[in-house]
């Protein structure tokens, strides 16, 4: 895996060469988008930004998060990091800082990220009320009860934090895993349904060599981001999750004649190994607002130009 080669915990900080990033991260998803995924987690810690609470007072039970198709399903009682509700997302661990809890994840994720709208509101906190491990806790408690978090949102807090000045590398490597697992599925398409197969391929190519050019150079600026600034990069990385999820559901749909009557359709591990990718390309700018989140706005009504200040 060339992932851990090039970005991985032996250097510094995320790799400045983005367009290197680009090229090595697209091949790890072709070669094999499940294990991509698994050490880009195990690697970096994406929801390091994201304001994280902490497994609740000690007469609750553990947090769980249980495996379920596409994702995990989340119940359990935490404490928020402030008193301050979130406004959007919540990074939600197993265990206390430290491993401090029931039990720790062992190898699997044990960081999971939901939308401050699926939390309930409980009372404040007395002065009384501590954490797990005998933290006094800073904010009020949340709960869940078998909320889905989908696997693309789950990550492990032991990976090296990625920060709020990473948010193109972040964006450029999960962009660039996720063109890779389309391309693995339209050359898997291909002996089935040739034709589709070198169409989808050509969409891909041509959005792969839009954003390689648009990197072209990134490492020589001083922020270590594309010349055009991250909010422009936010709506390349929004452009190219609408080219790679209609690709990956047509190459569904142009393998389905090729089903056997009662059998597995082809494509359906390559689709299952790669649906981590596929879920967070979908949400990877949205959990780096606000600073992209007047931009986004405006791309979504037709307009995509910079916004300063």
């Amino acid at each position: 895996m060339t992932a851990a080669r090039s970005s991985g915990p032996e250097t510094a900080g995320p790799d400045p060469d983005l367009g290197r990033v680009f090229a090595d991260f697209e091949r790890d998803g072709h070669d094999d988008p499940g294990a991509a995924w698994e050490v880009f987690t195990s690697t970096w810690n994406w929801a390091a930004p994201l304001p994280t609470a902490v497994p609740g007072d000690e007469g609750a039970p553990g947090p769980l998060a249980r495996p379920v198709q596409g994702g995990f399903a989340l119940s359990g009682q935490w404490r928020l990091p402030s008193r301050r509700w979130p406004r959007r997302w919540l990074a939600l661990r197993l265990t206390g800082v430290g491993g401090v809890g029931d039990k720790a994840a062992g190898d699997g994720p044990d960081l999971f990220v939901v939308p401050a709208r699926v939390l309930s509101r409980p009372s404040r906190p007395s002065g009384r009320d501590h954490g797990r491990g005998g933290a006094e806790a800073s904010g009020p408690a949340c709960r869940l009860d078998d909320v889905h978090v989908p696997a693309g949102l789950a990550t492990r807090s032991s990976g090296r934090a990625l920060g709020a000045e990473a948010a193109v590398f972040h964006w450029t490597a999960v962009t660039a895993m996720a063109l890779g697992t389309a391309r693995r599925l339209a050359d898997a398409l291909a002996p089935l349904a040739p034709a589709a197969a070198a169409e989808l391929t050509a969409v891909l190519h041509d959005e792969r060599t839009s954003l390689a050019a648009a990197l072209h150079g990134a490492s020589r600026t001083d922020r270590g981001g594309p010349p055009d600034a991250e909010e422009a990069w936010a709506v390349r990385i929004g452009r190219a999750a609408r080219v790679v999820h209609p690709v990956v559901a047509a190459a569904y749909e142009h393998a389905l004649p090729a089903v056997a009557r009662d059998a597995r359709h082809p494509l359906a591990c390559l689709i299952e190994g790669g649906s981590p990718i596929l879920q967070h390309i979908r949400f990877a700018v949205d959990l780096r607002r606000p600073a992209t989140e007047i931009l986004m706005r405006k791309a979504e009504h037709g307009d995509d130009r910079r916004v300063s200040g």
